[in-house]
C-alpha cells in the first residue's frame, strides 16, 4: 500500500515564516544543541577524498586522513559502504583488462580484509558499472546499484538496477540471490530488523519477510519527488531528502518522519501513516542526487554531502514544523559520507594500500599487490578538468574539454525536464585538449531543444547547459 503525503509541498516552503514565528524558540533549541553531548558509543566518518582514496575521521573532522594511497584518481576506490563490524566495501575504480568491476572489504587502517572479489565475470556492452553499494549491518551482503546493458549491444538501453551479492563469497549472476531493475538509493534497516530498502518509481520500497519481493511503503505526492532516505538505527523515524522534480543544480529539503513498527506478516507495513513532524529547507543544494543523509550509528548525529563536502550536525529537532539543524563543514572536499562504529585514532605513518592488483576471484581472494610498483602519498588535488564549454550547430553539440592529465571521460546527456538521461558516452582522452562533437546519445540522433550535459573526468564533475537549435527558422 503507498503511503501518501499530500500536504508535503506545502511545508517546503514555509521555511523563512517559520523561522521569523519561532526565532526565541530557535535561540533557545540553538542553546540546547551547543550543549549537546558527544555521542555515546563509537562513531567514526569513512568517505572518499578527492583523489578517490578511501579516508576516516571523527565525527568533528579532526584526525582526518586517507587509508589508501592510490597512485592516481583512476585507480582508487568508489561505491563504499560500511557494515557494523567496521568493514568498509570499497569498488575499484579501474576495472580489469576486460572491463569487469571488482570490489575489496578493507579494515580501518585500509589494509585488505578480503578480495577483490569480481562483481560479475563479463559486462554486456559495458553495462556492469557500479556507482553505489549498501553492505548489510551484518555483513553478510552488498546491495551494488550499477547500469545494467543491454544483450543485444545497440546501445540506448541501459537500465539502472540493484543486485545483491555475498560480501565474503560473492556469487556471479541473479539466480542466487534477487535483483531489482529500477531500483535505486539502496538501504538497509537495522531496526527493527535487517531489511532492504530503495526508491522505485519515487516510492519508498522495503523487503517483505520472504526477502525476495519489494513492497510498496511510502510516496511523496503532490509536488517534491523522494530523492533519498535512511531509517533510523533504533527509533522509529526516518529521514527523507526531498526536491522539486526536474535536473540541474536544486535545493533539496530534509524531513524527520515518524512512523509505527513495520509490519511482519501481509498486514500493510505501517497503520497509521508516516507522519513529517519537521522539515529543513534548503539543507543542501546539489545537482547529484541531493544530500544523501544518513544517522549515526547511535543516531545522535547526521551526516550529509553537498558540493563543498560532509556536513554533520546533531540529529534534528523539531522546532514547531521546522527542522532545527546545527551543521559544521567537517570534510572540505570529501564525499560519499558513512558512518562506521569505529573510533579514529591518530595515524601510525604505515599500513595504507594501493588497490590490490591480483586477480580478483569469484569466492576467494588474491593477495593484495601495489599497483605501479608500490604506493606513493596522494594524487594532486587539482581537478582533471581545468575548462569545459559546449557549442552547437544544427543536430549537434561539440565538448571541448583541457585536461591536467589523460582520463577516462564520461559525457552524461540529458534532455530538459526529463527524468532519465538518454545515456553516456565513454572516451579514453590524452592530456591536454579534447573535443568531441556529438550528433547521437543512445543510438538516437539528437533533437532541436535545450540539453543538461555532465562531464565527469577522474574525481571532477562539470555540468553545461546547451540548446541544439533546429532548422534556420528555427535557430
Amino acid at each position: 500500500m503507498t503511503r501518501g503525503f499530500p500536504d508535503a509541498p506545502a511545508r517546503c516552503h514555509w521555511f523563512d515564516e517559520v523561522m521569523r514565528r519561532y526565532l526565541a524558540s530557535v535561540l533557545a533549541a540553538l542553546c540546547l544543541l551547543a550543549a549537546a553531548p558527544a555521542a555515546a558509543g563509537a562513531a567514526s566518518l569513512v568517505y572518499l577524498d578527492q583523489g578517490n582514496d578511501v579516508a576516516v575521521a571523527r565525527p568533528d573532522g579532526s584526525l582526518a586522513h586517507k587509508v589508501t594511497h592510490a597512485t592516481d584518481p583512476e585507480n582508487g576506490y568508489k561505491a563504499i559502504s560500511v557494515a557494523d563490524d567496521g568493514g568498509i566495501t570499497a569498488y575499484l575504480s579501474k576495472g580489469d583488462e576486460n572491463g569487469n568491476a571488482s570490489f575489496v572489504v578493507l579494515d580501518q587502517d585500509g589494509s585488505v580484509r578480503a578480495g577483490p572479489f569480481l562483481f560479475e565475470k563479463s559486462g554486456f556492452c559495458g553495462g556492469l558499472r557500479p556507482f553505489w553499494t549498501a553492505t548489510s549491518p551484518d555483513g553478510t551482503f552488498v546491495a551494488v546499484s550499477y547500469w545494467k546493458g543491454s544483450n543485444n549491444c545497440l546501445g540506448g538501453s541501459y537500465t539502472p538496477s540493484v543486485r545483491l551479492t555475498n560480501r565474503n563469497s560473492p556469487t556471479f549472476g541473479t539466480s542466487t540471490y534477487p535483483s531489482y531493475d529500477y531500483l535505486s538509493r539502496p538501504h538497509w534497516l537495522h531496526h527493527p530488523d535487517q531489511r532492504l530498502a530503495g526508491i522505485s518509481g519515487g516510492v519508498l520500497q522495503i523487503w517483505q519477510n520472504d526477502a525476495a519481493h519489494m513492497q510498496d511503503w511510502l510516496a511523496v505526492t503532490g509536488g517534491p519527488e523522494l530523492q533519498d532516505f535512511d531509517f533510523h538505527p533504533t527509533a522509529t523515524k526516518l529521514l527523507l531528502d526531498l526536491a522539486n522534480p526536474g535536473t540541474g543544480v536544486r535545493p533539496h529539503t530534509l524531513a524527520l518522519v515518524s512512523y509505527t513498527e513495520l509490519s511482519t506478516g501481509a498486514a500493510p507495513p505501517t497503520d497509521p501513516a508516516p507522519q513529517i513532524l519537521c522539515t529543513a529547507a534548503s539543507y543542501a543544494t546539489n545537482d547529484t542526487g541531493g544530500g544523501r543523509p544518513l544517522w549515526s550509528p547511535d543516531g545522535s548525529q547526521i551526516a550529509w554531502t553537498t558540493p563543498d563536502g560532509i556536513y554533520v550536525s546533531p540529529a534534528p529537532v523539531a522546532v514547531g514544523e521546522t527542522c532545527l539543524l546545527s551543521p559544521q563543514l567537517v570534510i572540505p572536499g570529501g564525499r560519499e559520507a558513512h558512518w562506521a562504529p569505529f573510533e579514529v585514532t591518530q595515524p601510525s605513518g604505515g599500513g595504507s594500500t594501493s588497490p590490490p592488483g591480483g586477480s580478483p576471484t569469484a569466492s576467494g581472494g588474491s593477495t593484495a599487490k601495489p599497483r605501479g610498483g608500490g604506493s606513493k602519498e596522494g594524487p594532486s588535488s587539482a581537478p582533471t578538468i581545468s575548462s569545459a564549454k559546449a557549442s552547437a550547430t544544427r543536430g549537434a553539440f561539440t565538448i571541448q574539454l583541457k585536461l591536467r592529465q589523460a582520463a577516462t571521460v564520461r559525457i552524461t546527456v540529458t534532455r530538459k525536464g526529463a527524468k532519465k538521461p538518454l545515456g553516456t558516452l565513454t572516451y579514453k582522452a590524452p592530456k591536454g585538449t579534447f573535443s568531441r562533437k556529438i550528433t547521437k546519445v543512445g543510438g538516437k540522433p539528437l533533437r532541436p531543444g535545450p540539453y543538461t550535459v555532465v562531464i565527469k573526468a577522474g574525481s571532477t564533475t562539470k555540468s553545461l547547459a546547451v540548446r541544439v537549435p533546429g532548422n534556420s527558422r528555427q535557430a
